[in-house]
């Protein structure tokens, strides 16, 4: 759906939809200023107008709705007022917490909350090639990229995920020459996918396919 397709209230239609790197709610760009094309810094927002201080943001062209838009945008967007700010009450001054309310079957206790689900780690390839491939094990962090957008691109989890690094064959050898592989998963829902370095160039060798819900980390 395109950003100016939208649903629901008017007050965004015309005016760009993106996201903020890392956070899954949507903006609404400054009055006739176009989204970027690419992940990038300093675009002004209508709840920060200032681009020095507005956060990384990315193209969107998903389906928006009022409530996954940033709620400081809509705020400006209607003229209406910030919200009050919480009262803050002196150190040393005690106040009574209010009664908590009974749940809605009446027995007045905490009810456990499911875990959240775990999915199967993804497996690395064993061999490439018919040449078996040694990886570097544990997985490690995945290095942070400036002005650029690390959520998995499958569930929209944040984390920078992880990587990991192989290789087959030996320099010396005619038969079997070196080879160096990469993997890149997300930790959320173990999407993965291992490359072959040829050149400076990347070359996919495997993909596991996630079992989790699309955009479920979004």
């Amino acid at each position: 759906m395109s950003a100016l397709a939208v649903e629901a209230p008017v007050v965004w239609v015309g005016r760009g939809i993106v996201r903020a790197a890392g956070r899954p709610v949507l903006h609404v760009v400054g009055e006739g200023v176009t989204p970027p094309a690419m992940p990038v810094f300093t675009v002004p927002l209508e709840c920060q107008p200032d681009a020095e201080q507005a956060p990384g943001v990315r193209p969107w062209d998903g389906p928006v709705t009022e409530s996954s838009i940033c709620p400081a945008c809509l705020r400006s967007l209607r003229g209406e007022p910030e919200p009050e700010a919480p009262r803050l009450v002196p150190a040393g001054v005690t106040e009574a917490l209010p009664e908590p309310e009974p749940d809605s079957r009446g027995r007045g206790h905490l009810r456990a909350l499911p875990d959240l689900p775990t999915y199967a780690e993804a497996l690395l390839p064993a061999e490439h090639a018919g040449h078996p491939i040694k990886w570097s094990l544990p997985w490690w962090p995945a290095p942070v990229i400036s002005h650029y957008d690390p959520s998995c691109e499958w569930c929209g989890d944040p984390a920078h995920g992880e990587m990991t690094s192989g290789r087959s064959g030996h320099p010396t050898s005619k038969t079997a020459p070196l080879r160096i592989y990469l993997a890149r998963r997300c930790t959320s829902c173990q999407l993965m996918t291992a490359y072959e370095q040829v050149g400076g160039d990347l070359k996919t060798i495997a993909h596991h396919k996630s079992r989790a819900p699309k955009d479920c980390n979004r």
